[in-house]
């Protein structure tokens, strides 16, 4: 009985062994059970696990499947990434990262957390594309800063995060600091400076007073709202 389990450990302990080494040019796998398929190109993770990169990205999911020839992770159940280096956390049902690509798509329940301020955007789905450092959310998106007090709702947002850019595609609506509503397309928000503007027709509401105006801009800082073709009811 000894020699069977000392045999079976020997066999566990090189095919660990062996999947790191096959595997440590892309990722780390730190797992319970693991399924080494295709010789040596497919691995599979039924129970959770982490799994690291030279690159920053740390990962904790359920499931996982590794396609070396690809160099595609496939990872599922309650996944948590941990971007390092851009200081992002986002938490998903799914994921496909195109490690070649250094893409990560989500799916399913998608939050992005930033660790170095305090935007949080919901959304069902993220590209978030790390070469390029943008994190384009689709489908059901709300950003948000509680701090500053502004909230944008689309279907439709890319966030440029080194030049702290924000834009929505189609219609738009959010509010700012508890005080206007506003609703337009195709909206652009400049997070350094605070302002919101877009060439499209926009209204903005507040306990008072109906503004209805063409090419605006707000300025989140100065409470400023100018446009074109004002209407105020």
């Amino acid at each position: 009985m000894k020699n069977k389990l000392f045999i079976i450990f020997i066999v566990l302990f090189f095919n660990f062994v062996f999947f790191k080494a096959l595997s440590a040019e892309s990722f780390n796998f730190d797992v319970t059970e693991i399924q080494v398929l295709e010789n040596g190109n497919k691995f599979i993770g039924t129970k959770r696990g982490t799994i690291t990169s030279s690159n920053g990205i740390i990962i904790k999911a359920d499931q996982f499947e590794y396609d070396k020839k690809l160099n595609i992770l496939n990872a599922n159940g309650n996944v948590e990434i941990e971007d390092k280096i851009n200081k992002y956390l986002i938490t998903t049902r799914n994921i496909i990262y195109e490690k070649q690509k250094e893409i990560i798509y989500t799916k399913g329940n998608s939050k992005a957390l930033s660790l170095t301020d305090d935007i949080i955007i919901y959304s069902e789905n993220f590209n978030y594309d790390r070469e390029k450092n943008i994190i384009i959310a689709k489908k059901n998106v709300i950003l948000e800063n509680k701090k500053e007090e502004y909230k944008i709702n689309s279907d439709f947002i890319s966030y440029f995060l080194t030049e702290d850019k924000i834009f929505s595609k189609g219609k738009t609506s959010g509010l700012i600091k508890s005080k206007y509503n506003f609703e337009s397309k195709n909206v652009t928000f400049l997070k350094n400076s605070m302002e919101l503007f877009s060439k499209e027709v926009a209204s903005f509401t507040d306990k008072n007073n109906f503004y209805r105006l063409s090419n605006f801009i707000y300025s989140l800082k100065k409470e400023e709202l100018k446009g074109e073709k004002i209407l105020i009811k």
